[in-house]
């Protein structure tokens, strides 16, 4: 019923890559706004996703509060939401090293039968 050429089916499978490359099957939401450079270094954006608008720097994700207007968002505000949610620094990447365990008892050695007779 439906033909497309070759042509147009190459183009439509490069729009579709190019879309979804994070390779996740989700395209990456657009920046609404772009509010400047953290301190630490790297982007602070303002992006609407899936569960409402969000500000974003590197990996770190924080939500906007209900109300809140994406375009009226300044760069304090941001530092602030992206300090709350964890990501004040790249030195406290919130990944926490595991307590050592103290070192197992040995069991005592099993005594020896009785000396062989020779």
């Amino acid at each position: 019923m439906f033909s497309i050429g070759l042509n147009r089916a190459v183009t439509v499978i490069a729009e579709k890559k190019s879309k979804f490359a994070n390779g996740k099957g989700r395209a990456t939401p657009a920046a609404l706004k772009e509010l400047g450079d953290h301190p630490d270094g790297g982007p602070i954006t303002v992006r609407d996703g899936r569960y409402g608008p969000y500000v974003n720097w590197g990996k770190v994700n924080a939500t906007l509060p209900k109300g809140k207007e994406p375009t009226s968002v300044t760069v304090e505000e941001a530092l602030e939401l992206i300090a709350a949610k964890g990501g004040g620094t790249k030195k406290a990447s919130g990944k926490k090293t595991a307590a050592k365990k103290p070192a197992a008892k040995k069991k005592p050695a099993a005594k020896k039968s009785a000396k062989k007779e020779e």
